[in-house]
């Protein structure tokens, strides 16, 4: 099977002019102890640091200082957590760094690394401390021995959610080489040499735009490559290389990630990647993140935990979804969690008073940013004009067309219907079950026209089912089977409400079939088709 090579016109990154490496750095640097330099480019030197602490008493003894091996454990109790710190030199751009940041601290899927702090130097040099992953390389891998169909779905499949994660928030990762994968202590790849990363040009320059996400699929098939040359059988992925292979020929070029995704899976189970030791991960941040929680008072008696199974554990499970969607740090978590499960309403109140009394200062802070953004939103986004005319997002207003739009005397409708207005889904209000049902019918007539203008009154942009649909009737265009709407919308229920998303059962068209589940969400458009899980 021949490779795929690159061609001229692709995309690719420059390899930055040689720089002489300065000497290693020693001793601290905004507020890290800097341990030994662990890596050196022509962008950045890596150096293993520990977080030195706020305050003076709060510094390890001595004995207890962090370890300097780079694949050391988690850290025991008293010892401060390690980092890695990266030093930009000044000749390295400002954009690249900052492109670095924003996908860092994004990243919701937490493929990249974790992004803790960012410092600025007298002398022009930036500073990012950003989580250390112990584990060896891919590229290692690779070198030292074969690999099964399934270890090499672990590396590949998370790798290819990350390229789709970073498409949607609008960068391309442009080299994705073994060498930029490494396996944390989870035994996960996590994807580094982010100095490769390029922001998305906007739909303005549509060939511009095009040009990048093909040289970022040209970079993803190749790795595909490297990794499918050391799997044992031969041939395991070979329907993922003919897939890439397709895409990046075809015109107009189409991403495929999800396809991509399915046939990776298809291809093998996923199993661990052997002879990599998986660690617990430790909870701890570095003091200059957060603050540390007080431990409860010596007084304070525990009590045991609810039996499993009974109201008080759905209560818990509750709290730690509602925990988990407000991106608190995991220690503080556990702490909340734990004060609801052994203590009653005094002691609760007091426990957790504590906390958020720890947490001040954390919480101020974020307060008053997410209040300033909520101001400066406001103040930025004019407010939408009454009536269908003033909607920016409708078709008819871009064409002129207002039949659609102008009132019907002789018919009249107790719910509301998906042509009184120029989105299927914002005209449901609170119900998102109608709201399910009309999007369901809409996108049948989607299929039924093949219009994929259609479907941005449908789907939410960006999201997998967008992908899906597009490409199905981008290959029903060219001669391939035209796609069905395989459900029932009238039997669309609310299952889980979670605020803005919900969680909607449906039955298939087809008896006997086992129904499945559709997450909605609520936006400024309206209700929108997020996912489909069949």
């Amino acid at each position: 099977m021949s490779r795929i090579r690159r061609r001229p016109q692709d995309t690719v990154v420059p390899p930055p002019a040689r720089v002489a490496s300065p000497p290693p750095l020693t001793g601290g640097l905004v507020g890290y102890r800097l341990l030994r330099r662990i890596a050196s480019g022509e962008r950045a030197d890596v150096y293993l640091a520990a977080a030195e602490p706020e305050h003076p008493d709060d510094r390890p003894a001595d004995g207890l200082a962090a370890p300097a091996d780079a694949t050391a454990s988690a850290p025991a109790r008293g010892v401060m957590p390690l980092v890695a710190v990266r030093v930009y030199p000044a000749h390295v751009t400002g954009e690249s760094v900052a492109i670095e940041i924003e996908a860092m601290s994004t990243d919701a899927d937490g493929c990249l690394p974790a992004l803790f702090d960012v410092a600025g130097l007298d002398d022009g040099r930036c500073c990012l401390a950003v989580e250390r992953l112990p584990g060896p390389s891919i590229a290692r891998l690779l070198t030292e021995r074969a690999l099964t169909a399934g270890e090499a779905v672990t590396i590949l499949a998370p790798i290819t959610i990350a390229v789709a994660d970073l498409a949607a928030r609008g960068f391309v990762h442009t080299r994705l080489s073994a060498a930029d994968l490494l396996l944390d202590d989870g035994g996960r790849p996590r994807l580094i040499g982010l100095g490769a990363l390029r922001r998305l040009p906007g739909p303005e320059l549509a060939a511009e735009r095009t040009s990048l996400l093909r040289a970022g699929h040209l970079a993803l098939a190749e790795l595909i490559e490297e990794v499918a040359a050391v799997v044992r059988p031969a041939g395991a992925l070979d329907a993922a290389i003919d897939l890439m292979r397709g895409r990046l020929e075809a015109r107009p070029f189409l991403r495929c990630e999800p396809e991509l995704e399915r046939l990776l899976f298809r291809a093998a189970t996923p199993e661990p990647i052997a002879g990599v030791e998986v660690r617990v991960r430790a909870t701890r941040v570095p003091a200059r993140v957060t603050a540390p929680v007080s431990p409860p008072e010596a007084g304070q008696d525990h009590v045991a935990g609810p039996e499993a199974g009974g109201a008080p554990a759905r209560r818990l499970s509750g709290l730690r979804a509602f925990l988990g969607l407000a991106q608190l740090p995991t220690e503080l978590d556990e702490r909340v969690v734990a004060a609801t499960e052994a203590s009653p309403a005094g002691r609760l109140r007091r426990r957790v008073g504590a906390i958020v009394r720890a947490r001040r200062g954390a919480l101020t802070v974020g307060g008053l940013v997410g209040g300033g953004a909520l101001v400066l939103l406001l103040t930025l986004v004019p407010p939408a004009t009454a009536g269908p005319a003033g909607e920016a997002g409708s078709p008819d207003a871009a064409t002129g067309d207002w039949s659609r739009n102008a009132p019907t005397p002789s018919t009249t409708s107790a719910e509301p219907s998906a042509e009184a207005g120029t989105a299927v889904g914002d005209a449901f209000g609170e119900d998102a079950a109608a709201a399910a049902r009309a999007l369901l019918e809409r996108r049948a007539e989607c299929f039924a026209t093949l219009d994929l203008a259609c479907l941005d009154e449908v789907v939410q942009h960006g999201s997998a089912i967008e992908a899906d649909d597009r490409a199905t009737m981008h290959a029903a265009r060219d001669g391939a089977p035209p796609p069905v709407d395989a459900f029932d919308p009238s039997t669309a229920a609310v299952t889980v409400e979670m605020g803005d998303a919900v969680l909607v059962e449906v039955s298939h068209s087809e008896a006997g079939s086992e129904a499945a589940s559709l997450l909605v969400v609520r936006g400024e458009a309206g209700w929108r088709l997020r996912e489909i899980f069949d």
